[in-house]
């Protein structure tokens, strides 16, 4: 029938090519799959951001006048900071 012996299947599955040899066992032609290139991507680097501050950090908080000024607004959510 098609000539194939149970080798022939045993050595293809172990070469991971069984697709093909039924493929070409069948008549029909075999296409190799075609190697797209892995796009890589840009490299980032660190750089300093004016105007941000650095990470991990967190802002100093508002100056002693504005954090009175604001316990002067709102007593309940800004209470007197005593230095």
């Amino acid at each position: 029938m098609s000539g194939l012996t149970a080798e022939d299947i045993a050595a293809a599955r172990a070469q991971g090519d069984l697709a093909a040899l039924v493929l070409m066992s069948s008549g029909l032609p075999v296409k190799t799959p075609r190697q797209r290139p892995v796009p890589q991507r840009p490299v980032r680097l660190a750089r300093s951001r004016p105007g941000a501050w650095p990470d991990g950090t967190r802002p100093p908080g508002p100056t002693p006048e504005v954090a009175a000024y604001l316990a002067q607004l709102w007593p309940d959510r800004f209470p007197p900071s005593t230095p």
